[in-house]
């Protein structure tokens, strides 16, 4: 069983459903032990807002590129003479650090360190507790405070909220510290499996980048700097269209499922819808088989590319997609379009500069290196598949865990 099973199948455990209402007071679901109702009052009641401090001379300063959802990605190190103006909220340990600006991200960073170095940008509000820091981080990840949030935000493109409005949100929390302690260790335990995926997740994208650019030639040479061994001799180069049948024509079924461009995300199919004929958008045109490749010639540095390896013969992409059919390996082909290099030159052939865009017509024209022997490029391909295969497993845990910390979020508070 994995380990998302156990937390989830665990809960009953030290867990029980509360049929009272929650206009009452009274979470849905409460650790075992714990009763009563909660209080409610002003997020200012729950914390001290934006401390002073002095500065130190130099330090490590975090700005909201540096937090993504509950993890501190990176900092930049600073000088008190030469560091942003907005860099003002020195760290201590047990401090929230709440995003401000676009607060619909969710980029909400618990100060756990001991370190007296680290300073925030103003674009978080920081709210040292007077009670469990872990359960406050996660009261103001809700959804409903999430929303109470943005129906105070000023602004549209970038929604914000000045720290003496968020002060006067209103929050419910038990009264028991025990009860708070308890809500925020499950909540920490359940980050801590989502940030470990997450890492793993990063790390094998990391690998995987490194690896398209090692295993294919670079830019003016014929040969890559890493091979699979017994291969040998120059790589050729051809034209896209010279590897591939695009976008062939095809009669749509009277019904199927329908792949827009918001259905794929990587190289994994991640959703569809289903349609008939009659009433199916007009971008619903490329009807798949097995082995096609749909390279996504909207917006193409997202990289959302797919291999479609179903036998089923009722899936139709959007237009939004190049659908391209190998006239061999079809692996080695998605990947010399995940390459940075790769999108590097569509995107110089895009038009449009919100949404740049290349037609089918000039992707066809670019010309891409691979190896002569068929079984390099097979090789190549199935080295890169299980690659994806690895990455995916990760983000799939990752979506099971976020999704059940959500609904835990909506049921374990009020």
């Amino acid at each position: 069983m994995s380990l998302i099973c156990r937390v989830w199948l665990s809960l009953p455990a030290y867990l029980k459903v509360n049929k009272m209402s929650v206009d009452n007071k009274v979470p849905e679901i409460r650790f075992k032990g714990f009763g009563g109702e909660w209080k409610t009052s002003e997020l200012s009641g729950l914390a001290l807002f934006n401390p002073k401090a002095e500065l130190p001379e130099n330090f490590k300063y975090v700005d909201l590129e540096s937090v993504k959802g509950t993890s501190l990605i990176g900092y930049k190190i600073e000088s008190i003479d030469t560091a942003p103006s907005r860099a003002q909220r020195l760290a201590q340990k047990g401090d929230v650090f709440y995003q401000t600006v676009r607060p619909y991200q969710k980029n909400n960073y618990l100060f756990h360190s001991v370190e007296v170095d680290y300073v925030f940008s103003t674009g978080y509000a920081q709210l040292r507790p007077y009670f469990n820091d872990n359960f406050l981080l996660n009261l103001v990840q809700r959804d409903s405070f999430v929303k109470d949030v943005l129906n105070n935000c000023t602004g549209t493109s970038y929604p914000a909220i000045n720290a003496s409005t968020l002060a006067t949100l209103g929050v419910s929390y038990p009264k028991s510290e025990a009860e708070q302690t308890r809500i925020g260790n499950y909540f920490q335990k359940l980050d801590e499996l989502i940030n470990q995926h997450q890492q793993k997740h990063d790390k094998l994208n990391s690998i995987k980048k490194a690896m398209l650019e090692k295993m294919f030639p670079k830019q003016g040479e014929t040969m890559p700097e890493i091979r699979f061994k017994g291969f040998t001799g120059e790589w050729k180069t051809s034209k896209l269209s010279e590897l591939a049948l695009f976008n062939p024509k095809a009669e749509l079924p009277e019904s199927f499922k329908y792949v827009d461009l918001e259905s794929v995300k990587g190289t994994s199919l991640i959703g569809y819808k289903v349609e008939s004929r009659d009433s199916a958008p007009s971008r619903a045109q490329r009807l798949a088989q097995k082995g096609d490749v749909f390279y996504q010639t909207v917006r193409p540095y997202q990289k959302n590319n797919y291999l479609f390896d179903s036998v089923e013969n009722d899936y139709v992409f959007s237009t939004g997609y190049a659908q391209l059919r190998p006239y061999f390996n079809g692996n080695f082909l998605l990947n010399v379009f995940q390459r940075d290099s790769f999108i590097k030159n569509v995107l110089y052939n895009c038009t449009g500069t919100s949404y740049p865009a290349i037609n089918a017509s000039t992707l066809a024209t670019l010309e891409v290196s691979y190896p002569k022997s068929e079984a390099e490029q097979t090789q190549i391909g199935n080295y890169f598949q299980k690659l994806d295969a690895l990455i995916n497993q990760h983000q799939q845990q990752i979506t099971k865990l976020n999704n059940i910390k959500q609904a835990c979020l909506s049921k374990m508070f009020v």
